[in-house]
């Protein structure tokens, strides 16, 4: 009989002597290799423009990947990788026991006053502006060009809006262009990308899913903003309350859709023609389950240290709708059937809706999607590279060699507990540190 066993076994294991030679070898090559520069733990003064973050688990924007170092140098990261050959004298951040990932993007806000502050405090360091006035985005603009420290999150807009006379969006006080007809689309889309705008934000709100009657636009306006915002290379988006209107739109070519609808769950087979056209879509669940009567403020406000929350973040958080609209079950299994389809979601919070807060309500919205079938990962990835994707914007939303060092430093392992998002032990941005993101850092678990 063979012995196999003896055959199979390591030359290591045979022979003692040659493992111990092997291990002295080891350890002597060990012994000559420089030592690493030993680095800060968070909750200090954090370093800036030049740095790096050693031994942390990143989240790149796309995965979790432990015991990574990532290099940022003149506001940029220059490098992100395992044993990193830093220079000498470089400050560092240990990482051990934290979660590092790209600055959030909340894919669907409002913009107004200080709340760009709010935002940044918590981690957002990128806002996609679904309608605010035109002359605000367009004084924005230039902060999002420039690598300089700042105490706001940087701002992307539609601007001004595509709705009917008198229909939603008019009623904020703010002034609207509106369309009356197909024909006025070529020059309206034409009148946007002169002001500034990043895309084309159209409305298609009857007020049919709370119990009103509003103007809004007709499906050949609608489908002629689209073709005008293609033919001027720009993306067209569309605010829709119902399953039969975003279905209509999909027909049409839009590129994405800016809420999940709340009067329907969507069947398993249009979530699949959802998907084969491209498109992404922006659930806003924090929005929708607030207007269910669910809110998710006293949630975040109780696991927040109250000095971290601003007045105004309190007040919208707080606030209520006048009474409940559609079901949050509906619009979170939309969100379930789309993700299973294959559909790029996107995070977004439609701050500052009832129930939502600038910033803040971005950690729920991650909790809400995973809610709704996400993993951690792909709800980070919603917040993060897919939504830098989904709008072109190529310099921020990973951590990757030449993107923006707008980073955020989490206590705590995130692929375990997405809840933990709010741990935030540090913030940067265009690689300054936000002083006033906490005070206190937290302590990972």
């Amino acid at each position: 009989m063979n012995d196999v066993t003896g055959a199979e076994r390591s030359p290591w294991r045979r022979d003692p002597w040659i493992a111990l030679g092997a291990a002295t070898v080891f350890a002597c090559i060990l012994m000559v290799l420089p030592a690493p520069e030993p680095a800060d733990p968070p909750g200090g003064p954090l370093p800036e423009t030049n740095f790096a973050v050693v031994d942390v688990t990143v989240f790149d924007g796309e995965e979790f990947r432990p015991h990574r170092d990532v290099w940022v140098e003149d506001g940029r990261i220059r490098a992100a990788g395992q044993r990193l050959a830093l220079p000498d004298g470089l400050p560092r951040v240990d990482g051990r026991g934290y979660t590092l990932l790209p600055g959030l993007i909340d894919a669907h806000t409002h913009t107004y006053g200080m709340v760009l502050n709010d935002s940044l405090r918590f981690g957002v360091t990128t806002v996609f502006d679904q309608f605010t006035m035109p002359s605000l985005a367009a004084q924005k603009r230039p902060a999002r060009e420039r690598l300089a420290r700042t105490g706001e999150s940087d701002l992307f807009s539609a601007g001004n809006l595509a709705t009917a006379p008198g229909g939603h969006g008019t009623q904020f006080g703010v002034p609207v262009e509106t369309l009356t007809s197909p024909g006025e689309a070529p020059a309206f889309v034409a009148a946007r990308k002169e002001e500034g705008a990043d895309w084309i934000k159209i409305v298609w709100e009857d007020g049919g899913t709370f119990g009103a009657d509003i103007p809004t636009l007709d499906r050949e306006t609608i489908a002629a903003v689209i073709e005008a915002a293609h033919a001027e290379e720009l993306l067209a988006v569309i605010h829709a309350s119902r399953l039969e209107h975003s279905l209509a739109a999909l027909e049409m070519g839009i590129d994405g859709f800016v809420h999940v609808w709340g009067d329907e769950v969507i069947s398993e087979e249009d979530a699949v023609r959802f998907a084969e056209a491209g498109v992404f879509v922006i659930p806003t669940l924090s929005v929708r389950v607030a207007a269910a009567g669910e809110s998710m403020g006293p949630e975040l406000l109780e696991t927040t240290e109250p000095e971290y929350v601003s007045p105004m973040q309190r007040q919208t958080l707080t606030q209520t709708f006048p009474r409940p609209v559609g079901t949050s079950e509906a619009a979170v299994e939309s969100v379930r059937r789309l993700h299973a389809a294959g559909v790029r979601i996107l995070a977004g919070t439609d701050a500052p809706n009832p129930g939502t807060g600038f910033g803040i309500s971005m950690h729920g919205e991650l909790r809400l999607l995973e809610r709704a079938g996400l993993s951690a990962a792909e709800a980070l990835a919603a917040a993060t590279g897919v939504a830098a994707d989904a709008f072109g914007v190529e310099d921020r939303g990973r951590l990757a060699r030449g993107r923006i060092a707008d980073l955020l430093l989490v206590a705590g392992d995130l692929e375990s507990d997405l809840s933990r998002t709010t741990a935030i032990a540090g913030v940067w941005k265009d690689g300054f540190p936000v002083e006033a993101a906490w005070a206190t850092p937290q302590e990972p678990q």
